[in-house]
């Protein structure tokens, strides 16, 4: 038997399905190269919330008036609104979340401190916050110290990880209480089972409170250790059109009054 002849199609036909396909081609071109192609999920990490979040249909919302924590889960909630990229937000130890950043190309860490020693470790956004920090004594029990040299070989509770880690550590101080929350760091204090508490001035009375500890309790010490600015930290390796879009995302909200209104509803 004869094998029945194929059907060619008609030329006609031909440079059709040419166009269509080069037309779908086009398309699917333009896609990829779009910001919404090109992101992929970030990981975002926030650290150190104690009690300044509560978990709301699994998503983890900050309190209204709660403090700056809470501000700060907000504001990038907004952020990754505006972005159209409602991704959730974890909670870490802020020594896991430094890991991460480090360790991955897709990490999104806040608030973070810019330090020096920082500085090479990742891209920043912000700054969105500042404030003072200080080395804080039991008001009973005073140290008398009036330099972080008289300090050095006092026994100093700092938040693992932090800023105040870092610099104390480079500064060789040798008694230093790492933790993972400041209201233990606190409690401590009040118990007279350390001497100091490296902290900032932003946000005293509620980690006083979360730790049970009368404000008349803890007063500053004669020792400032500066003023830190806060970022949000994104990891070196994360593309220019990523951190672009986070950039341009923060000047949005920023300019159009909604970073001003969540900071009133949520910081203090």
């Amino acid at each position: 038997m004869n094998p029945m002849p194929r059907t060619l199609p008609a030329p006609g036909q031909t440079r059709h399905r040419t166009a269509v396909a080069a037309a779908v081609a086009l398309v699917l071109a333009a896609w990829l190269a779009s910001p919404a192609c090109l992101a992929r999920d970030w990981l975002i990490y926030t650290h150190s919330l104690d009690s300044q979040a509560v978990l709301i249909d699994g998503q983890l919302r900050g309190r209204e008036h709660a403090g700056k924590r809470a501000f700060f889960l907000e504001l990038v909630r907004e952020l990754l609104t505006d972005m159209a990229e409602p991704l959730p937000i974890q909670e870490v130890p802020l020594a896991r979340g430094l890991a991460q950043l480090q360790q991955r190309d897709d990490v999104v860490l806040f608030n973070l401190a810019k330090t020096p020693e920082r500085l090479p470790l990742a891209h920043w956004v912000g700054p969105i916050w500042e404030e003072t920090d200080w080395l804080y004594e039991n008001s009973q029990r005073p140290t008398g110290i009036l330099s972080l040299e008289d300090a050095k070989h006092l026994p100093v509770c700092v938040l693992n990880g932090s800023s105040h880690d870092e610099r104390l550590t480079a500064m060789a101080f040798t008694q230093l209480k790492r933790n993972n929350t400041y209201s233990t760091c606190f409690s401590m204090l009040a118990a007279g089972r350390i001497a100091l508490v490296a902290s900032a001035d932003s946000e005293l009375a509620q980690r006083l409170r979360e730790a049970g500890v009368a404000a008349d309790k803890v007063r500053p010490s004669a020792v400032q250790l500066g003023r830190d600015e806060g970022f949000i930290a994104l990891s070196r390796g994360m593309p220019e059109q990523d951190i672009a879009r986070w950039r341009a995302a923060l000047q949005r909200v920023q300019q159009d009054g909604r970073f001003q209104a969540l900071h009133n509803r949520y910081a203090h």
